[in-house]
């Protein structure tokens, strides 16, 4: 059967490719405030359309089929230069000023190098970017949008996902073992560092079902950027993840020394207020923000809870 442009439901493509992007149905909704069922009939109409399944019959978790995924890649690219295409066209109209706050370790690491882009788009915009602790216990403060770690708690507000964190180890090259991959024993007699009081290490060995190797040394660092100069520069070996330290393995400063082995590590989130209360500068940020997590294919499925430690810090 032809697919014709005016007999595709295009309501339903922004859908799929949302549950593409989280593979969770209920995530999908809540981040184009419409119900799970919603999605799934919007998945199921789609398919129907297309004639072809999107998602495997797994009752357990979702997974793209090869059309599912090449579908995917398509209307995320689609979607991407429509929404560039409508801020560029709207920047001139928008100014004032927009507040934002993160922890420390997504502002240095991921958010300050990309904030460019934005400001670029919207050039009588003014910015407040402010830290944010790692335990909020006292209540978010005032300002348009905050990311915020492993806590999803804010009556009121608006709390949408952006990524969950996987954490494995890291080195220099030069440290790689001469075998290949690397196993927990290689790291007797190495240098462990830390971010943390020891909790991720601990994590990691628990996760590869292996007792943990005392090391001939240990490192602690007063936080996550610290950690990874320091795995970097060749001092030992570190944990990190694939969000977050994204750009020095893909640059190849770090490498993962022992494969694709991880353990889940908690989410960040975006706390906004409720979208009809957002102003259009939070409204610009947030889509903007989604984006660059999207193109920079960072995003992990799979939520999980974690220790409060130094990857927020």
């Amino acid at each position: 059967m032809r697919i014709r442009p005016h007999n595709l439901p295009l309501n339903a493509l922004q859908g799929f490719e949302a549950t593409a992007r989280h593979l969770n149905m209920r995530r999908a909704g809540e981040e184009l405030n419409i119900t799970q069922s919603a999605i799934s009939h919007q998945v199921r109409s789609l398919e129907a359309a297309l004639g072809t399944p999107l998602f495997e019959a797994n009752r357990r978790r979702l997974v793209l089929t090869p059309d599912g995924r090449r579908l995917r890649d398509t209307v995320a690219r689609a979607l991407n230069e429509i929404a560039a295409t409508t801020l560029q066209l709207g920047a001139d109209a928008l100014s004032g000023s927009l507040s934002v706050a993160a922890p420390p370790a997504f502002a240095a690491q991921w958010l300050v190098p990309r904030l460019s882009r934005f400001l670029d788009l919207f050039p009588d915009l003014s910015l407040n970017l402010t830290r944010l602790p790692a335990l909020i216990d006292a209540g978010l403060p005032r300002v348009d949008a905050a990311i915020v770690f492993n806590q999803v708690a804010f009556p009121g507000l608006r709390v949408e996902s952006l990524v969950q964190l996987e954490m494995f180890p890291v080195c220099a090259p030069a440290l790689l073992h001469q075998g290949g991959v690397m196993l927990p024993s290689h790291l007797r007699g190495a240098t462990l560092i830390h971010e943390d009081d020891g909790a991720l290490w601990a994590r990691w060995f628990a996760a590869m079902g292996a007792e943990q190797i005392p090391a001939r040394r240990h490192v602690h660092a007063s936080n996550t950027q610290d950690a990874l100069a320091l795995a970097r520069s060749g001092a030992g070996f570190a944990i990190d993840d694939g969000f977050l330290g994204g750009g020095s393995l893909a640059a190849g400063a770090l490498v993962r020394p022992f494969g694709a082995s991880a353990f889940p590590h908690g989410e960040y989130a975006l706390v906004t207020q409720p979208e009809v209360r957002q102003s259009p500068s939070a409204l610009a940020f947030c889509g903007w923000l989604r984006r660059e997590i999207t193109d920079g294919g960072q995003g992990q499925a799979g939520a999980a809870q974690a220790p409060r430690g130094g990857r927020a810090g």
